[in-house]
């Protein structure tokens, strides 16, 4: 016998409970980063789980954002009132399941049903999985009829092999280029150093807000101040600072990181630019330090996340689609899968166009995104 609750606050689960279900890929969800993201100021949080006695079988997040602060709709959302289910916004969205493959699709079914009869009680006329995965996409339409949309491609440095060296071979023709960019930093009189998030707040909101207003993205220090420190409240053990420092110790710059599983997550970088030396800070604080720091750690993964595709495609990394899913409300039973394909197809192309590679043909190969 299964039950579906409700939870007003992650803190209302255990955190080895829910993290049960949380695979490599899923940093994003994982307990320690959804306590931080909690800001009722901002946007109410549930958390929908289902068990069976003691064992968690689905777990999922979900956001209902006040108008004032609600993320941008994709096109596919248009003109619904959502909530958001899985990550908050931005973020790699995969399902949360446990069991055999026919216990997580029915584990899934009573999740989405749940979360339906949440959302019809806030006034929603739809569910919004953003950025989801593939497999999950196809899982979601082999249970109920989904309108998707290709979305974006998120970017990770898949280094099976675990070692710096093994990284290098990753790169190909463009090593060289690469290797140059190491030399350089060095050259500079640059190096780096490595501290827990909780020692570097102070430090460090002054640089992201320096690059945040940069690329005309500005953000309040207060703000900045804010969810760093959160994020050390609850995620200080895994977080690691590449501390870009000059002859001196120096600050010039800094990279927000965090280990989970097999993997490392690049979250936030800033830099002082009166200070900066041309010397690629950047890619040696968020890709080549980091990746010598995995080796070290017995992590073969780095997660770089959106955008800037060709950057992080020359330095290594693949390319995975992520997708926008609705599901409009009532729900209805049965398998189903909605697209524009030729506007999914356009995107894939434009992606493919800007990266130059690091797309793997089976993968993009759209029309197999068909219901599981």
């Amino acid at each position: 016998m299964t039950e579906t609750r409700h939870l007003a606050s992650i803190g209302d689960i255990e955190r080895g409970t829910w993290d049960s279900l949380v695979p490599a890929p899923c940093f994003y969800q994982s307990h320690g980063w959804l306590a931080g993201q909690e800001r009722p100021d901002f946007a109410t949080a549930t958390y929908t789980v289902v068990s069976s006695g003691s064992t968690l079988l689905a777990a999922t997040p979900s956001y209902d954002f006040p108008a004032e602060n609600a993320p941008p709709l994709p096109p596919v959302a248009a003109d619904r009132e959502v909530l958001r289910v899985g990550t908050r916004t931005g973020y790699h969205n995969e399902f949360l399941l446990a069991g055999t493959e026919e216990e997580q699709r029915d584990a899934l079914a009573e999740s989405v049903e749940g979360l339906a009869d949440h959302a019809a009680r806030l006034g929603s006329d739809a569910l919004l999985f953003d950025f989801l995965t593939t497999d999950s996409l196809r899982l979601l339409a082999g249970l109920f009829p989904v309108r998707a949309q290709l979305r974006s491609a998120e970017a990770v440095v898949h280094n099976e092999e675990g070692t710096f060296e093994s990284y290098r071979r990753l790169l190909g023709r463009n090593v060289r280029k690469r290797d140059y960019e190491v030399r350089k930093f060095e050259q500079a009189g640059l190096r780096l150093e490595t501290a827990p998030l909780s020692e570097c707040v102070d430090e460090l909101a002054p640089l992201i807000g320096q690059t945040m207003d940069r690329y005309d993205a500005s953000l309040d220090l207060a703000e900045i101040r804010t969810f760093l420190t959160v994020q050390a409240e609850h995620l200080d053990g895994l977080s690691t600072v590449f501390r870009v420092v000059d002859e001196e110790g120096g600050l010039v710059g800094g990279h927000v990181s965090f280990a989970w599983r097999e993997m490392l997550y690049a979250r936030v970088a800033g830099f002082d630019y009166t200070r900066t030396r041309d010397a690629y800070e950047y890619f040696n604080a968020v890709y080549y330090g980091p990746l010598r720091h995995m080796e070290q750690h017995g992590l073969d993964t780095l997660h770089l996340g959106l955008s800037a595709v060709q950057a992080k495609v020359r330095r290594g990394a693949r390319l995975h689609p992520v997708w926008a899913a609705v599901l409009p409300l009532p729900l209805v039973r049965g398998a189903g899968l909605t697209r524009d394909v030729a506007a999914d197809q356009a995107l894939a192309d434009s992606v493919r166009a800007e990266a130059g590679g690091g797309m793997d043909e089976k993968e993009w190969e759209l029309g197999r995104v068909t219901p599981l």
